[in-house]
């Protein structure tokens, strides 16, 4: 039996079985975004839609792909480019955010 996935922090988004908490995300310039898998599921985040991970392009501090698997919490780099972008799950192709950072 897995373990319980702890209680993630405050502001986090979190990921069910195969979505995120939320469909969306907004934040202003130099913040980050901390991601928790909080499921009992494997997750492989990174830049990209619809479970196709892509380069990253200029603006996402992401420029790796992140394997989330049972209570992984991971923080990224600042996002310091104002624009809208994706995040998605290569295992989950359902799985998508869109961050969009105001300055």
């Amino acid at each position: 039996a897995a373990a319980v996935p702890a209680t993630p922090p405050q502001g986090a988004i979190t990921m069910e079985h195969e979505m995120f908490s939320q469909d969306s995300v907004t934040i202003h310039r130099g913040q980050k975004l901390t991601l928790v898998n909080n499921s009992l599921f494997i997750h492989i985040i990174g830049p990209g839609h619809d479970g196709t991970l892509t380069p990253a392009p200029k603006g996402v501090p992401m420029t790796d792909r992140v394997l989330m698997q049972t209570n992984d919490t991971y923080t990224t780099p600042a996002w310091n480019l104002p624009g809208t972008y994706w995040l998605t799950c290569s295992v989950h192709p359902e799985m998508n955010i869109k961050v969009v950072v105001t300055s």
